[in-house]
């Protein structure tokens, strides 16, 4: 038996495409964007919510400690300089001084001291450190130099400290302090604008930061978040001039938008995947015949055609055709084959019924039910429950309620990151992975920490095993 297909992966990567009118372009002023649901706070000790409308409402408030340039290449933002230690497991940055926090108070090492004794005292902890690594302990050195001490090699982390990983955003250390948990609405970071009014289910208003250090770069007067539910009020929206931009991830919407001349429609492909993930520790989807056949069941070019009319490319790893880390398309990925689904089936020879979770996101619903569709031409018995976002979808899977459920990994940025979660001694092993070639795939990639080529090499041999 051929074991490649121990994990299956059922991925299609998303589109992101912003809306705004031509002629809406000017410096000054007040923009209004339409999100497409409620915030729901900004501390990520409290609500870990990993999705893309509360990590915009959060950008202008927040800053990253590095960034990259059109090249690729790493360049400081609120720090300067960072390096690894020989054993790997500790990594050093030194901040920028002179940095104020929008109240005033001095940006130093001890917000990111405080930041993380929060997080991992917070019961999101086991969640949010899947999204920034194996850390143990963040020491403030002096002033201006943090420590980020790890459990183990993590090169990975380089690319958490250059990308927009939002758990990584610290508030003024004195303030956290003192609001306490009122943080999740009273946020106070280093970015060009600051809160300045919300009213929760309807709008977040956002007015500069008076101690920025690069008011060139301000160049609204005002930013206002307007929530506005459904793809076309908010495309209506930015047609009347109610509001300037849209967000969506919605291809039919972006379509809409193409065939009106007075709006432009930017699309974007993000690095990223939705992903359909299986509880790999019992029946029937311990059964490598099993994943493999439902992989070979569904049309993935359907997939994308029906939920998001068209936008995207299916994938055949988390990494998209532009990303340093893409394999090319050479991992293996089961192609769509209703025949050899039957004869794996049939191989199996028992029946074949699971339960699968999804969240409400329009997207997701569709794909699922469309997955629903395909296996059930297979006789495959799917029974689906829908589920609201952040941890209560997640503790539904941590849990071994469901066998599978959909994920959507948005932007992924290295794949030791992603590697983890498939790791069979992490605990945020959800999907119980626990086949010896792929930890030794991964540990060959988190040990080549120097050496990127051989980094590349094993993440390709883990997503291929």
């Amino acid at each position: 038996m051929d074991n490649r297909y121990k994990l299956i992966v059922l991925a299609t990567v998303c589109a992101f495409i912003t809306i705004n009118p031509a002629n809406a372009q000017k410096e000054g002023g007040t923009l209004i964007v339409g999100m497409d649901r409620p915030m729901t706070g900004f501390d990520s000790s409290m609500n870990p919510r990993p999705e893309y409308n509360r990590r915009n409402a959060m950008l202008p408030i927040y800053e990253d400690l590095f960034a990259r340039d059109k090249a690729g290449k790493i360049v400081p933002v609120l720090g300067a300089s960072f390096k690894n230690s020989q054993d790997q497991k500790t990594w050093t940055v030194t901040l920028k001084k002179g940095i104020k926090f929008a109240n005033g108070e001095a940006f130093n090492a001890s917000a990111y001291e405080e930041h993380f004794k929060r997080y991992q005292s917070s019961k999101a902890w086991g969640f949010l450190r899947g999204m920034v690594g194996p850390i143990k302990q963040v020491v403030a050195i002096d002033s201006h130099t943090i420590e980020f001490r790890m459990l183990r090699p993590f090169p990975a982390f380089e690319a958490i400290l250059s990308n927009p990983v939002y758990p990584m955003w610290a508030n003024a250390p004195k303030h956290s302090v003192t609001v306490g948990k009122e943080l999740n609405r009273q946020p106070v970071g280093t970015g060009p604008y600051m809160l300045s009014k919300w009213t929760p289910g309807v709008s977040l208003t956002y007015v500069k930061n008076p101690h920025y250090r690069n008011p060139k770069i301000q160049h609204l007067d005002k930013i206002i978040f307007k929530v506005i539910k459904g793809e076309l009020p908010r495309l209506n929206s930015v047609k009347s001039g109610a509001i300037d931009v849209m967000l969506t991830r919605d291809g039919k919407t972006a379509n809409q938008a193409k065939q009106d001349p007075n709006l432009q429609v930017i699309t974007e492909l993000v690095g990223g995947t939705t992903t359909i993930e299986f509880n790999t520790s019992r029946p029937p989807l311990n059964d490598v015949r099993v994943r493999k056949a439902l992989a070979h069941a569904v049309n993935r070019r359907a997939d994308l055609k029906a939920s998001n009319d068209g936008f995207g490319i299916p994938s055949t790893d988390w990494f998209g055709p532009s990303s340093k880390w893409y394999c090319g398309g050479k991992t293996g990925y089961p192609e769509f084959n209703p025949k050899k689904a039957k004869g794996l089936l049939m191989a199996y020879g028992k029946p074949v019924k699971f339960k699968m979770v999804t969240m409400p996101i329009k997207n997701f619903i569709v794909g699922a039910k469309l997955h629903q569709t395909f296996w059930k031409r297979m006789g495959v018995e799917v029974d689906l429950k829908v589920v609201p976002p952040g941890p209560a979808y997640f503790r539904a899977v941590r849990s071994g309620q469901f066998d599978a459920w959909l994920v959507g990994i948005s932007e992924a940025v290295d794949p030791g990151l992603q590697g983890q979660a498939f790791y069979s001694k992490n605990r945020s092993n959800s999907t119980k992975s626990n086949f010896p070639e792929v930890d030794a795939a991964l540990q060959k990639a988190w040990r080549s920490v120097k050496d990127e080529a051989a980094r590349k090499a094993a993440y390709c041999n883990y997503v291929s095993a």
